[in-house]
Order: C-alpha cells, then sequence, then structure tokens
C-alpha cells in the first residue's frame, strides 16, 4: 500500500485573503499586520457626519476607522476587551484615534454622530441600546463601501458554499480579464478594496452578520446560496435568520434564487419582487434562463435551458453541493458578460479552497478530508451526503444553539464511527448515539489516533465539525491545519 500525501496546486490569486468566520475578540495579530490605506478620495457619506463611534476592533473595524478619518471624521473606537489584539496596529496608523477599552457604550454623542458596529457585535449588545433606543441607526463596513462604490457589485450570501462561490467568481472574472476585486467575509474588509479605484467590479462573501447593518447596497446580482440553521445563538428564530439573509436582494438589479431552497422561497413570497429572476436547482431547468442538472446515461451535467454547459467529471469539487455551488458561479459571472466558453475554463481550472472538503492524504487505502470550514449541521449534512464511501467523522466545537436532529439521517446513511471533540460533543453525541457508534476524544491529536485505528481501506476520515471552533482554536483554518498536522504524521 502507499502512502500518499495530496499537494493542492491550486494557485490562488493575490486578490483572495482567506480569513472568514472569524469570532469576535483576538486574532492572531502576527497575520495581519499590514498596513491599511483607503486612499480613495472622499465620497459623500449620507448624513454628512462629523464624527464616528466604531464599535468593534476587529479588522473590519480597524479598517472602518482608517477609512473615516480619510473621510475628514473624527474617530473614537470602542472595544470590550482591555486589551485588543489591534490596538497597537490602530495606534500606528491613527494616532489622533481615540481607543476606549473594556466597553461598547459609547461616551461621546452628537447629532452629527455615526455609529459603526463591526460584524462580529450583536447589535443586542446592551452597551449598544442607549443609543438604539433613541432610533439611531447603526451601519457596518459594507454600508459605508455601499455609499462610495461606483463599479458593479456581486453580492453573494448563504449558510454555506459562501467562500467556494466567492472565489469561483473572482478567479472567472479574473481569467476574462476583468481587474476584479474580492472581499468582504471571505477576508479583505471591503473598505480596503475601495483603495484601488481602478476595480471595475467587486465580488463579496456577505454574512447575515454584516447584513443586518446594510441599507443602500445596490448590487448588479445578488443570492442567497442556501439557507441552513446556523448562529441560532444570535437570532432569536430561523424566521429572523432568513429574513437578514434576504435582505441581501432588496437593492439588486438581478436576483438569482436556489428553488431547492423552501424555507428561503417562503421567506422570498412576503416580498415584493419585480426583479429580473434566474433560477437554479438541482433538476432540470425550465426555462431558457435558468440553470440546473441532468443525468444523461449516466453521466451529471450542469445546464442552462436545454444546453449542456459542462459535465460533473470535469470538475475538481466533490459532491452535488457544489456543484449546485458551480451552477451558482456560472450564473452570476455569466449576468455580467462572461462567455460560456471562459467560464468553462475557469471552472475546470478551479481546485476549490483550503478546508472546504480538501483531501489531504491518501494512506493505507484510507482517504482524509479535511472539511473544517463546516460550521454548521448544514455544511455536515452536504459534505456526508457528497461523499461515496464509509465514512470516520471527526465532529464537535461550539454548536450554536444548533438543532442536531437533521444530521442523524446523513450520519445512519453514510457514518459508520463519530468521534467528538470540543465543548458541545454530549449535545451531539445525544442526537446520534442510537444510530452510530461515538466516542469521545480529549483533543485532535487523540481523535486522529482513534480514527486511524478505525478506519480500513476504503474508508473516509472526514473532518466536519457541524460546530464552529472558538472553543478549541482561533478560526476555523487553525483547527484544519491541527487536523492536517496530526494526520501528516500518519503518512
Amino acid at each position: 500500500m502507499m502512502n500518499q500525501q495530496i499537494h493542492n496546486t491550486a494557485a490562488t490569486p493575490a486578490i483572495y485573503f482567506m480569513a472568514a468566520d472569524r469570532a469576535p475578540g483576538p486574532v492572531d495579530a502576527g497575520n495581519h499586520q499590514r498596513d491599511i490605506n483607503n486612499t480613495n478620495e472622499r465620497c459623500h457619506l449620507q448624513g454628512s457626519p462629523t464624527h464616528a463611534a466604531v464599535i468593534g476592533l476587529g479588522l473590519s473595524g480597524l479598517a472602518a476607522a482608517v477609512f473615516l478619518s480619510k473621510q475628514g471624521l473624527h474617530v473614537d473606537v470602542y472595544d470590550s476587551s482591555n486589551k485588543p489584539v489591534l490596538r497597537q496596529q490602530l495606534e500606528q496608523q491613527l494616532p489622533d484615534v481615540q481607543i476606549h477599552c473594556g466597553s461598547l457604550a459609547v461616551e461621546h454623542w452628537t447629532d452629527d454622530s455615526l455609529l459603526v458596529v463591526s460584524p462580529g457585535v450583536p447589535l443586542s449588545h446592551p452597551d449598544l441600546a442607549p443609543l438604539l433606543a433613541t432610533g439611531v441607526r447603526p451601519v457596518g463596513d459594507v454600508e459605508l463601501f455601499a455609499q462610495c462604490v461606483q463599479s458593479p457589485v456581486i453580492a453573494i450570501t448563504g449558510s454555506n458554499g459562501k467562500s467556494t462561490v466567492t472565489a469561483l467568481v473572482g478567479e472567472i472574472l479574473q481569467h476574462a480579464g476583468r481587474r476584479v476585486a474580492v472581499g468582504g467575509n471571505i477576508g479583505v474588509p471591503v473598505l480596503e478594496l475601495l483603495d484601488d479605484d481602478e476595480n471595475t467590479i467587486y465580488v463579496l462573501e456577505l454574512s447575515s452578520f454584516q447584513l443586518e447593518t446594510t441599507w443602500s447596497l445596490k448590487p448588479a446580482i445578488a443570492v442567497v446560496l442556501n439557507i441552513a440553521a446556523d448562529h441560532m445563538d444570535r437570532y432569536q428564530a430561523m424566521d429572523d435568520y432568513i429574513a437578514t439573509k434576504i435582505k441581501v436582494y432588496q437593492g439588486s438589479d438581478k436576483v438569482l434564487i436556489n428553488l431547492d431552497e423552501t424555507s428561503l422561497l417562503q421567506g422570498l413570497q412576503m416580498q415584493q419582487n419585480d426583479k429580473e429572476q434566474i433560477l437554479f436547482s438541482s433538476a432540470m431547468p425550465e426555462n431558457e434562463q435558468d440553470y440546473g442538472l441532468a443525468d444523461i446515461n449516466g453521466v451529471v451535467y450542469l445546464y442552462r435551458g436545454d444546453k449542456p454547459l459542462i459535465a460533473a467529471d470535469e470538475i475538481h469539487l466533490a459532491g452535488q453541493h457544489n456543484l449546485l455551488n458551480v451552477l451558482a458561479a456560472w450564473a452570476l459571472a455569466g449576468s455580467v458578460g462572461v462567455t460560456d466558453s471562459l467560464i468553462k475554463e475557469a471552472v475546470t481550472e478551479f481546485k476549490g479552497l483550503p478546508h472546504r472538503m480538501e483531501l489531504l492524504y491518501q494512506i493505507n487505502g484510507v482517504d482524509w478530508i479535511n472539511d473544517s470550514k463546516g460550521t454548521n449541521v448544514g455544511a455536515s449534512v452536504a459534505a456526508l451526503n457528497g461523499l461515496h464511501a464509509p465514512v470516520i467523522l471527526i465532529a464537535g466545537g461550539i454548536a450554536k444553539d444548533a438543532d442536531f436532529t437533521p444530521l442523524r439521517e446523513a450520519v445512519e446513511q453514510h457514518v459508520k464511527a463519530i468521534i467528538l471533540i470540543g465543548r458541545d460533543a454530549g449535545k451531539i453525541q445525544d442526537a446520534v448515539s442510537d444510530v452510530v457508534s461515538t466516542s469521545l476524544a480529549a483533543d485532535m491529536s487523540d481523535a486522529v489516533a482513534q480514527a486511524s485505528v478505525l478506519a480500513e481501506a476504503g474508508d473516509v476520515v472526514l473532518l466536519s465539525p457541524a460546530c464552529a471552533s472558538f472553543d478549541m482554536y482561533q478560526n476555523f483554518e487553525q483547527r484544519g491545519d491541527d487536523f492536517r498536522l496530526w494526520a501528516g504524521r500518519l503518512v
């Protein structure tokens, strides 16, 4: 038997900085000490504010402070930590900006002030209540971007697949010769994208947290890729989460809609919608402008209308959920004028992103797959349904008040054993222990060791936690890297 390490040869353009799904609070300062310039000319901000209170000193908060200072506003920054990781960088770049640590309560407020709330800070935070009770409308960095951007925007949200679709659309546009900037929740704060005024199009990954404080964005086209229960520790009910997601459609010229998502369609029915619609789904499309899948003599093809676009086996991304991601990316790029031939070339070259169903190693006939970006139940269910071999699943972390019941069916069909880590391992165990063998692991090294004993030739060891990582790691990337490290020691 041969042990093989898989090298991902996909060249990732410099426009991508993969850093999505960070927790509010500390980040690794050593990886983010680049200066932020925001050298764009001044734009007219709504209300003509002269002061700004920036709430939260993460990457987007820092970018907002720099941007607003360049716009001539007097800026105060507030962070709940007594020792914000990015404080030194803020003081170096903006020595005149005052930072208030240990509380988010705004101390200086005037009628011409702007309240800028970072995505990681919930609007329900008690320190914000006094201002919000007076009718102050909070804005985020995406809202500031929306008030200033001059070029077309493609806006992408959804519970799962956002980063993959955003990166793929960026690569397609770059391959087509467009001057494209990619950012948002995928890593580069949106306000930094305005540094280059030669960009002709922007591709934004947007989280629900960012959409909460966005009001003026007018994308050329927008999509909600899918809906799965996530961040239920932030939203009172699923309806609130869906309503926040579909805000992305409000100012959009065109809307791309996933027909497979019943809850999304129900949410959209509550809106007056006279926009141009493009549909995609896992079925054969009924209209010439819509996208879908069809099985022709045992081969799955991606279609627009009755035209086959590409065979699934020409795509380097595993699982039907990734075929839907490619359909969405194709529709988005096509809507802004990229030809099918150029899109197909870029799609066949795209190898995917780290930590998303990433094949790391083949060891004694066992595939070791890193899906650390599977931070909610829907993502892990999609990952399992995309595999066609017995699975040893490593899962667990912070559940975010998730309901693990939907995981049961996928686990029963695909998983021969599940190894659980992290704070809420017991919640997953309670949900699935009657349909699969479960065990607890102290940490990732223990989980990998247990998996190596259980796995047989033909099996897959899959890290797809269905949970956030912040109980054990700084982010999902660090969790995936830890899995890579320990699995690599088996080679």
